[in-house]
């Protein structure tokens, strides 16, 4: 008896930690996908961020702002984007040409960052930061990537902008 139990003790200590192993090396596994940047993006200076609690936007200007040192970036202040985007734009995630259009002629907005943060598929814990650059003349995105991974908008935002930058520069 005293044989079996140990026995017993010792697979169940393995499948055990097995089991760990294997669901947290799945589970902290940070995704990258849906990356990819038009040439013109960089051109881009005058920004606006939108999507985020006010919170998440400094944080993902302090980075966007750290990965482009050698280019002079100026974000428009989200109280002035608020009085021409009506909340409903920004629920669904649209802006139309006109609502792009007095923004680029009344703040000097090149690009729109269109951000949005929410639960992942893979496990609790799990958030994905989906950002998209929209040129505010044209319409066209001008840069896109999803990141997945656990739940730090920081490290979020780093590894997405990361990511937009190594396409940009061809080394993605």
């Amino acid at each position: 008896m005293k044989i079996r139990t140990g026995f017993l003790c010792s697979i169940s200590a393995f499948l055990i930690s097995a089991g760990l192993v294997f669901s947290t090396g799945c589970a902290r596994t940070p995704r990258t996908q849906a990356l990819f940047t038009r040439p013109e993006l960089i051109t881009h200076s005058r920004l606006a961020v939108i999507g985020l609690t006010p919170e998440q936007e400094q944080i993902f200007m302090a980075s966007y702002t750290k990965a482009f040192p050698g280019q002079i970036i100026t974000f428009v202040e989200r109280n002035r984007l608020h009085e021409i985007i009506s909340e409903q734009d920004l629920l669904q995630g649209r802006l139309n040409e006109k609502t792009r259009a007095r923004l680029k002629e009344l703040f000097g907005v090149e690009a729109l960052i269109m951000c949005t943060y929410y639960d992942g598929d893979e496990g609790i814990g799990r958030k994905k930061l989906r950002i998209r650059i929209v040129d505010s003349a044209t319409g066209a995105i001008v840069g896109s990537v999803i990141t997945e991974a656990r739940d730090n908008f920081e490290y979020h935002c780093r590894t997405a902008i990361k990511a937009l930058k190594a396409d940009l520069q061809g080394g993605s």
